[in-house]
């Protein structure tokens, strides 16, 4: 019998190409449907005949009746992630929500709400978390002391930059579509350190605005009662991307994007020889491929404690987007 999770996935987006490209690395899942828009077909037939997928639908509400899954994951643009999602919900399917959850924490509280009446699973799709060299940052806070400080960068310049740059629009540099950096780009960050550090106390976010108002960069500022963090994310330029967490004992350190944790290890004092440094395990499967094995573990077992877990990290970072938009300086 097929233990595997059965998925249904909506839209053809890069972010779903990405996780189709890496199925063969997932084998807790098996992907059972594909929807998209009706323009969007001939990829989405190219996919379906590469990856094995054997059921394609261009209309969401067919999708929805045929059923024949056990959760569906929705990779649509980031304005379209609360009303895709009630929909799945309100057919009384479990759903996969890529980041950024949604552009308010207010739709956040109504989609869990729903949830919880459907009694349904809702979790974000959310890399950072479910990655090994995750663990091994938690398990080492305590050895670096009091944390003093800390700065973390997530800056790559958009494929989509040049279009926006000319004119031609794009969801990715739409304000009206919760484009921009704030959203795709810092939301790894966010996750980052509140799973380290907490919520802070006070936000403050320092955009680089461009036409229309979007941010193609932007700052936030993150003050907690001892320290204050520093997340600077970027769509339209490159950087050196990473993170350190400084205490007074030692650092944590990061090298690479808060969404993969390409490298990861930790410094520790000692006065013999300036320090003692630590190495994070390397992943072994592609970064998307720990977030749908946890999924998978946790639908199978009904763990409404993993998804407790998971829902209290979301609205955490949902709660502090929601303050850096408000507190937006310029």
């Amino acid at each position: 019998m097929d233990k595997r999770m059965k998925l249904a996935v909506i839209s053809t987006s890069r972010i779903v190409a990405e996780f189709l490209q890496h199925l063969d690395e997932m084998p807790e899942l098996s992907v059972c449907a594909l929807c998209c828009r009706p323009q969007s077909r001939p990829k989405a037939e190219q996919w379906a005949a590469q990856y094995g997928i054997p059921n394609l639908y261009t209309d969401e509400a067919e999708l929805l009746a045929a059923g024949g899954f056990d959760a569906v994951y929705i990779g649509t643009a980031n304005h379209l992630h609360y009303d895709t999602a009630r929909r799945v919900m309100e057919a009384g399917y479990s759903v996969i929500l890529e980041k950024p959850f949604t552009p308010t924490v207010a739709e956040a509280r109504a989609l869990f709400a729903l949830a919880d009446e459907k009694q349904v699973f809702l979790l974000e799709a959310i890399t950072t978390p479910y990655l090994p060299a995750y663990r091994f940052l938690q398990e080492q806070l305590d050895a670096i002391g009091p944390v003093r400080g800390a700065m973390a960068s997530f800056c790559a310049r958009s494929r989509r930059y040049d279009d926006y740059l000319q004119g031609i629009w794009n969801t990715t540099f739409d304000p009206a579509c919760a484009g921009g950096a704030l959203y795709d780009m810092n939301v790894y960050n966010l996750h980052y350190l509140w799973g380290l550090l907490g919520s802070p106390v006070q936000c403050t976010y320092h955009p680089t605005r461009g036409r229309e108002g979007i941010d193609t960069a932007g700052l936030a500022v993150l003050q907690y009662p001892e320290f204050a963090a520093a997340c600077l994310a970027a769509k339209d330029s490159d950087g050196e991307c990473g993170c350190v967490i400084q205490g007074t004992e030692g650092r944590l350190v990061l090298h690479g994007g808060t969404n993969a944790l390409e490298e990861v290890y930790s410094i520790t004092r000692s006065h013999r020889n300036g320090g003692v440094r630590t190495d994070a395990p390397r992943a072994d499967r592609h970064r998307m491929a720990y977030e749908f094995a946890a999924f998978a573990r946790i639908l199978a077992e009904q763990d409404r404690q993993a998804e407790a877990q998971a829902r209290r990290r979301t609205l955490a970072v949902m709660d502090m987007i929601d303050a850096l938009r408000a507190n937006t300086c310029g």
